[in-house]
This record gives structure tokens, C-alpha cells and sequence, in this order.
């Protein structure tokens, strides 16, 4: 691990973020969930993964391996928190790491009815989560579960930005490691505002109504959304607690302006559909296809023709074949 040490008289901050779909690197076909045998019980499929991953070739940080508009974004928050921050990622294929553990390239969700999931039900999920929280991990020593890192500092603030898919199988982690700090309000967890039985009190909520105050694509809006409160936090000299960081929440989300709608079937021009699939893709937790892609695109009420939407999506994947997996 790096050094992860605050400065004098600062409070420490723990954020962790969940994990990019697209990743840097050559990817081994024996590091893919889909290639684990069939007909085993979680354990024993999770037993198998952490033995793959052993075995693999792991050179690169964390921080590095993972790409997209959403990782771009989440990579931000400790500059914006400063140097009291460390940064940690929460994974499906790892388990929870610092952003400097040295790991392989690899194809894990969470999200359920992906080619590449871990499981098909949130008990099944929960098992993996904990059964890879046996493993020493990429980092021996380091804390392998939310509960292990807020005991860790007790005085710290823990942020974990969430999103839906990694927020049930981490549900009773993450209420463990809210009864580990000195004060329960430095826990924070930055995520969809649905109920979560447990988790209700901890969870500042985002919602689509910030989007135009923030930016981007609604694929990278939690981390966004963040990025923005922990700014706002900052410069008001207001404490990374939850209390604070959901009255500013509020704010940014009273304050943003309407969103800009679009008449439905609009047709985008080639920048614009080019700018959609490169985000969905940055945040898409499964495979990737043409035919997702565009249906996704046109459930939003926007418009582009098969063959043309196929043909940027084909340009697109082979752009980053030649610079993300060489």
C-alpha cells in the first residue's frame, strides 16, 4: 500500500468506489467469471476465481487499470478531498483494495444477468462478497472488508460511492462498518436513493434532477454527483459528514437547472451518438453489444438509424482495441 497518512490536525477519509466494466490491459480468457465451471456452489466458485487470480499476472495499479467517463470522474475524488483521503475500490473480482494494489486485467460483476456475473441472487452475492473477504487479496494486510477499514480508524470518514448492483451484495458490510466509527455520521455512503433495508439512515441520495449541474452522462452521475458535494464541502470549509454532504446535496440538486428535454425520436447527430455509446460503455457492468446499446438509446425517447448506430458502435470498439487492450 501507498502511504495513506493525513496531514496534522486533519480528519482521515476512507472513499471508496466501485469498479469500471472497461479496463486497460490484456484480458486472460481463465480471468472471465463466464469461464468458471458450471454447477458449483458460490464458495466453491469464488474459491476457484481467487486460485485464477493467484495464478494471474498482476502488474497494474488498480487506479490504472480501470477506464471510462465514470472511472475518469471517481479517480478525482481524493484530490478533491486532499491529502487526508485514501482511495479504495470495491470489485467484484477482488473484493475491496486500495486504488495501489497491483492487479490483472479481468471480467467480474455484480450486476446480475451478465455474461461475466458472479451471481444470479443477492444471497448469492453476499456470499461471494464475504467469501472473497477470506482471500489476503492484492494487497496482504490491507482491510478486506468496510467493516475491517472503518475499524482500522474508528476517528475516520468512510464515503463509498454506490451503485445499485454493489450496494445489495455489500449491505450488511456496509451497516457493520457504520457501528465501527466513534461517530456514526462519518459514514457516508453517495448512491441511488431506493430503500435499502439497514442503510436508509447512511445514504445521501442522488437523483437524476442534479444531472444538469454536474454533467455527463447519467451513467457516471454518482460519481459526478459526488465530486461536486465534496467540492462544495471544501471550499465552504463544511466537515465530509453525512449530515453536511446531504444538505448540500440538497442544494445542488434545488439549484440545478431543468433539464434540457428533447422531442421525442429527435434524431442525434453522429458526435452525439458517438458521445452516448462511449459513455454507456464506460459504465455498462456486463457485455456490451450494438443491439443494447441502441435499445437503451431509444428508450430515452432519442432516435438514429440501425445501420448507422452499428456502424459508430463497430468504429468505437476497434478504436479502443488498438489503444486500451495492445
Amino acid at each position: 500500500m501507498g502511504d495513506h497518512t493525513s496531514t496534522p490536525g486533519e480528519q482521515s477519509v476512507h472513499l471508496v468506489v466501485t469498479c469500471a466494466n472497461r479496463k486497460r490491459g490484456s484480458l486472460s480468457s481463465t480471468l472471465r467469471a463466464r469461464e468458471l465451471p458450471p454447477g458449483q456452489d458460490t464458495q466453491a466458485r469464488c474459491h476457484d476465481w481467487i486460485r485464477r487470480l493467484a495464478a494471474g499476472v498482476a502488474t497494474t495499479r488498480a487506479a490504472d487499470l480501470y477506464a471510462g467517463e465514470y472511472w475518469q470522474v471517481a479517480k478525482q475524488l481524493g484530490q478533491v478531498v486532499g491529502p487526508a483521503a485514501s482511495m479504495w475500490v470495491c470489485s467484484a473480482g477482488y473484493g475491496l483494495m486500495p486504488e495501489d494494489a497491483h492487479i490483472a486485467a479481468y471480467a467480474a460483476t455484480f450486476a446480475f444477468g451478465q455474461k461475466d456475473s458472479v451471481a444470479s441472487t443477492t444471497d448469492d452475492a453476499r456470499r461471494w462478497w464475504g467469501t472473497l473477504a477470506e482471500w489476503t487479496g492484492p494487497a496482504p494486510g490491507a482491510p478486506r472488508t468496510f467493516t475491517d477499514l472503518a475499524a482500522s480508524n474508528p476517528d475516520a470518514v468512510v464515503i463509498a460511492v454506490m451503485s445499485d448492483a454493489y450496494l445489495r451484495p455489500c449491505a450488511y458490510d456496509l451497516q457493520r462498518a457504520a457501528e465501527k466509527l466513534a461517530d456514526p455520521d462519518n459514514f457516508v455512503i453517495i448512491g441511488p436513493g431506493r430503500r435499502y433495508p439497514g442503510l436508509e439512515d447512511f445514504i445521501v441520495p442522488v437523483s437524476a434532477a442534479v444531472q444538469p449541474a454536474v454533467g455527463g452522462s447519467l451513467l457516471s452521475l454518482h460519481a459526478r454527483a459526488a465530486r461536486r458535494v465534496l467540492e462544495m464541502a471544501r471550499k465552504q470549509h463544511k466537515p465530509f459528514a453525512r449530515p453536511a454532504l446531504a444538505v448540500l446535496m440538497k442544494e445542488l440538486r434545488e439549484s440545478a437547472p431543468p433539464a434540457v428535454s428533447r422531442v421525442p425520436g429527435a434524431r442525434l447527430s453522429d458526435h452525439e451518438v458517438s458521445a452516448f455509446i462511449r459513455a454507456a460503455m464506460a459504465e455498462e457492468v456486463g457485455p456490451v453489444s450494438a443491439t443494447k446499446l441502441l435499445r437503451r438509446l431509444r428508450s430515452s425517447g432519442q432516435s438514429c438509424e440501425q445501420a448507422r448506430f452499428k456502424g459508430l458502435f463497430q468504429e468505437i470498439m476497434q478504436e479502443d482495441a488498438s489503444k486500451d487492450w495492445s
